[in-house]
């Protein structure tokens, strides 16, 4: 069989990867306001239904194919996380909310084999159709699908879809379906794989057209913090074009919309102490580090608990507010599995990182590079990628194993 035929016999892959991407990330969202019970079911069922489809079809396809073998490297990256979950699994013995702990750590779990087994399709999938099938169009593609979703949700019911604060004045995309922040981080990842595909010489008129979906929704987030990460990444793309007039005209439409960005995103309401303050988290921190780290600092209070309230399990800040998850993942690790946790946190990510400057293939590094920059900003200030179960974890197990499992160039066993 000839690369071509090859190419065109499995092309239902790419789009069977694209439809188990959008649902994988729609499990995170709650769907049903009104209705817990049922928004758990759904979710639960969604990812559970994922993960086994994904482990058969692996194995159905492994079986079919006989000229592909996987290949493995940069193993201390996933030994490290494996260890981040294993101390998970051990501070059972000693966290303050064991039943929630072990909710977390099913999630976690369940989460690095859905992880596994998608990669492996996608690696497999790579070379099926000869490189059709990159992790930069299925993100682009499957975000830009779920962008619209959420686009003409709030054309049609804009109570659902809107979320109010600041008494009203600010509405914000995503409503209780899903965090506007994270939804804004969505929409950044959904943009900068844009410019992955761009650079692939994918079709130049699809992927202005999915960059201006993800922009819009990335907008009516209003989310500060996504807003940081889209110039960040947006800026580093600009900066290793080759074009000087769109270096230039990039400077020109910069000095035109950020001041007026600042007036409508960064500063809502006039509330200048608001971003000081970082939403009253920077005092929250400061209590937690404080009051709440210097009781348990060594092991901490048990995977995703960051208190010993025998109540709530929520942290009762003297200067902020009380809350059960600490909107910042690093001092998540610090306040949950202490300086142990932290320690292997900071040494996988090292690792990863490491592992993502030492690769020769350059794609692959700016894939992973405009997946972490949004991923680490929105780390700063939510649950971010060692924290509570969400879609930013799932896409940080994506950038390890981008440099684990081998896919370009692809070690294939050919049998004459």
């Amino acid at each position: 069989m000839n690369q071509e035929v090859k190419k065109k016999t499995y092309s239902w892959l790419l789009i069977l990867l694209t439809v188990i991407m959008a649902l994988r990330i729609s499990s995170y969202f709650t769907l049903f306001p009104n209705s817990i019970g049922l928004t758990r079911a759904v979710k639960v069922g969604i990812r559970f239904f994922l993960t086994g489809f994904s482990f058969v079809l692996l194995i159905m396809m492994v079986k079919k194919v006989k000229d592909f073998s996987f290949g493995y490297e940069n193993h201390l990256s996933g030994i490290f996380y494996l260890g981040y979950a294993l101390l998970g699994v051990l501070s059972i013995l000693w966290s303050t909310d064991v039943m929630f702990t072990v909710l977390q750590l099913m999630m976690l779990m369940e989460s690095i084999f859905f992880a596994i087994a998608f990669y492996h399709l996608l690696v497999l999938g790579t070379f099926l159709t000869k490189g059709q099938a990159s992790l930069a169009r299925i993100l682009a593609v499957s975000i830009s699908v779920i962008s619209i979703c959420f686009l003409v949700g709030l054309y049609f019911d804009p109570s659902t879809f809107y979320r109010d604060t600041h008494g009203g004045a600010v509405s914000r995309l995503g409503g209780f379906i899903i965090n506007p922040n994270e939804l804004g981080m969505l929409a950044v990842i959904g943009a900068s794989m844009t410019y992955i595909r761009m650079r692939e010489g994918a079709s130049l008129l699809w992927n202005i057209l999915f960059w201006i979906i993800c922009v819009s929704v990335l907008l009516l987030t209003q989310s500060r913090s996504s807003l940081g990460a889209f110039f960040l990444v947006t800026g580093l793309f600009i900066l290793m074009s080759k074009s000087t007039w769109l270096k230039i005209g990039s400077i020109g439409i910069a000095v035109i919309v950020i001041p007026i960005l600042v007036q409508t995103i960064i500063i809502k309401d006039g509330d200048v102490g608001e971003v000081m303050s970082m939403t009253g988290r920077l005092p929250f921190w400061s209590d937690l580090i404080k009051y709440g780290f210097p009781e348990r600092p060594i092991l901490g209070y048990g995977f995703m608990s960051i208190s010993d309230s025998p109540f709530t399990n929520k942290f009762d800040s003297i200067h902020a507010y009380a809350a059960s998850m600490t909107h910042n993942t690093f001092v998540q690790v610090l306040i949950n599995l202490g300086l142990v946790g932290a320690f292997i946190c900071i040494v996988q990510m090292f690792l990863t990182f490491f592992g993502i400057w030492r690769s020769s293939n350059v794609q692959l590094k700016l894939t992973a590079v405009a997946m972490l920059i949004p991923l680490l900003i929105n780390s700063a200030t939510e649950f971010g990628i060692f924290g509570e179960a969400n879609y930013g974890i799932y896409f940080y197990h994506l950038v390890i194993l981008l440099f684990i499992v081998n896919s370009h160039p692809l070690k294939t066993t050919i049998h004459e």
